[in-house]
């Protein structure tokens, strides 16, 4: 993209300075404009030596032109724009811009041009090295002439400000761009959540969550909100356990320190199958670093000792659960049972749970999702996700939502 935006301005430039080979002024200064042979000659021999490739050449030729004396504002207009196109075939856009500028800056400078300039040089300024400021003083000035109907520049100048420590700027900008746009970019969404993570507004950044692996569900977008689905589960154990099972669903639960505590949560829950599940599947890639190993064999060999001592009372759990006038113990029965690969079993304890009093209907809706995940059931386990209503659990669940649909 921005190669193909460098080679139109280059070639825009080059294209406004020579006709047929010799300076021509544009038509708008036909008239009332000469270029003097001092000038002209050393100006044209520079364009032509970078047409083809001798940029140093040209840039001696063009610092020929700019010395000699007496020149018309409108000659100097034609050799900063001269410099501001050799500079792009060096792609030294700094010193383009600053050259393009001084165009700008100059009273030789059609007005028809300055609205497209002044777009050109906050994107030049945009590349390296950047310039912050400049690329949201330009990128502003032009959205203001246009009327803001520009969602890429909306999206730039976005991203300068978030770059610059504005992010409440930030936010607007790129909200602004999506808006134009209907359908916002990759790129566009990823600076929305950093920009709500450094606000600390957990809702827009769920909401960012959410639509960036709906509309680009990619293992590297799931991974690259991993760091929010782990802050998500701090300070409540169920709602972590729901989380860790979601990023190993997705295959990145890879880090060391989220492998153990997964592990744990899953075993002070009573689920140490589960726990093993995790073990296994964090040491089979190889999570553990050489100063986690011995640690890490530990967890696993508590989790497979408690699972191994569970497994055979698995029917016994079925009888007290079914003798309890409580749902919940349905609810814990079949997290049990999910534990062990049993999902049919689990899902028919879920329902059963929520029929009885007592049931926590946000747990009973999230292991019927979970349950019909591992039966491929994608509709009935989205319908299951949507019926969590706790904020922090139904922001989980939301997640498990997107994930079903792809299953």
């Amino acid at each position: 993209m921005l190669k193909n935006f460098l080679f139109a301005i280059s070639v825009a430039a080059g294209a406004s300075l020579l006709t047929g080979g010799l300076l021509a002024p544009t038509p708008a200064y036909a008239q009332k404009s000469e270029i003097s042979k001092k000038v002209g000659d050393p100006l044209n021999a520079g364009l032509e030596a970078a047409k083809k490739g001798r940029v140093t050449e040209a840039l001696e030729k063009l610092k020929t032109a700019d010395s000699a004396s007496g020149k018309t504002a409108y000659e100097q207009y034609l050799i900063n724009e001269a410099y501001g196109f050799v500079y792009l075939k060096q792609r030294n856009y700094d010193a383009a811009a600053a050259a393009y500028e001084k165009s700008l800056n100059s009273s030789a400078m059609p007005a028809g041009k300055v609205n497209d300039r002044v777009k050109t040089l906050a994107q030049l300024y945009f590349q390296a090295p950047r310039n912050l400021n400049k690329v949201i003083e330009y990128g502003n000035r032009y959205l203001k002439a246009i009327g803001g109907r520009d969602a890429a520049m909306q999206a730039m100048v976005g991203q300068a400000y978030q770059m610059s420590g504005n992010d409440k700027a930030a936010v607007a900008a790129v909200n602004n761009a999506i808006k134009i746009a209907g359908q916002p970019a990759e790129n566009w969404l990823r600076i929305l959540l950093k920009s709500y993570n450094n606000l600390d507004d957990s809702k827009g950044a769920n909401q960012v969550t959410q639509l960036l692996v709906k509309l680009y569900p990619s293992q590297d977008n799931w991974r690259l909100l991993s760091s929010e689905l782990r802050r998500k589960a701090q300070g409540d154990d169920r709602t972590a356990l729901n989380v860790y099972r979601l990023m190993s669903e997705l295959d990145i639960l890879d880090n060391g320190k989220d492998c153990s505590e997964a592990a744990i949560v899953a075993m002070q829950s009573g689920l140490p199958a589960e726990a093993v599940s995790f073990m296994e599947g964090c040491i089979k890639k190889k999570a553990f670093g050489p100063d986690e190993e011995s640690r890490s064999q530990r967890i696993l060999a508590d989790a497979m000792k408690r699972a191994a001592a569970q497994e055979p009372t698995l029917a016994q759990l079925q009888s007290a659960a079914d003798r309890s006038p409580s749902g919940q113990a349905q609810i814990i029965l079949g997290e049990v049972l999910l534990s062990y690969g049993q999902a049919e079993k689990a899902l028919a304890a879920a329902k059963r749970g929520l029929a009885k009093p007592g049931a926590n209907a946000d747990d009973a809706w999230m292991l019927i999702g979970r349950a019909d995940v591992q039966l491929k059931n994608s509709a009935e386990a989205r319908k299951a996700f949507r019926q969590v209503k706790d904020t922090r659990a139904a922001s989980i669940a939301e997640l498990w939502g997107v994930h079903a649909a792809k299953i």
